[in-house]
Formats: C-alpha cells, sequence, structure tokens
C-alpha cells in the first residue's frame, strides 16, 4: 500500500530497518478508527509505534454486531508491518 509507505519512519529508511507498530483504535459507525494508542513497537527506537499511529487513518473496520446492531465503540488491536528499505540486506 503506498499511503503505508509514506508513514515508513525516516531514521528506520535510512538505517534500512523494517518494524512493527502494534495499536489499538476505537472503531466508529463510519468504519474509520479513532482513539488510537500505541500497544507497542519493534524495534524500540526506530519510529515504529509512532508511524504505526499515523498509518491507522489508512484502515477500516467494520464494527462488530450484535443481534443485527453495530456495537460502535467496539476496540480493535492490529499490527502494521514497515518492510525494510529497498536495497537493504536480510539480516
Amino acid at each position: 500500500m503506498a499511503d503505508l509507505r509514506r508513514e515508513h519512519p525516516p531514521a528506520a529508511l535510512r538505517a534500512r530497518r523494517g518494524g512493527r507498530g502494534e495499536v489499538s483504535c476505537v472503531i466508529r459507525a463510519d468504519t474509520t478508527l479513532e482513539a488510537c494508542r500505541l500497544v507497542r513497537e519493534t524495534p524500540p527506537g526506530y519510529g515504529f509505534g509512532e508511524a504505526a499511529l499515523r498509518a491507522a487513518r489508512y484502515f477500516r473496520f467494520q464494527p462488530p454486531t450484535r443481534g443485527g446492531v453495530p456495537l460502535v465503540g467496539e476496540r480493535v488491536t492490529f499490527g502494521v508491518e514497515f518492510g525494510p528499505s529497498p536495497g537493504s540486506e536480510a539480516r
């Protein structure tokens, strides 16, 4: 996804590192997310957590339902993977 590549942390790009940020967000009725918070990032120190929080705006989730009624305001936790930059060596 091209938009996610834009969110790759600059320090990680310079170091040719990939990583992951895990976020937890509230699902809105329109399938967008709000009130996102960082759960964890790996490896630390490259900005993958903040990048995952910024990237959350690109994701859409259907709210869960009970009896056919959407349960707006439920939380979802998911990971955002950032691959190593092009030309980097596997380590």
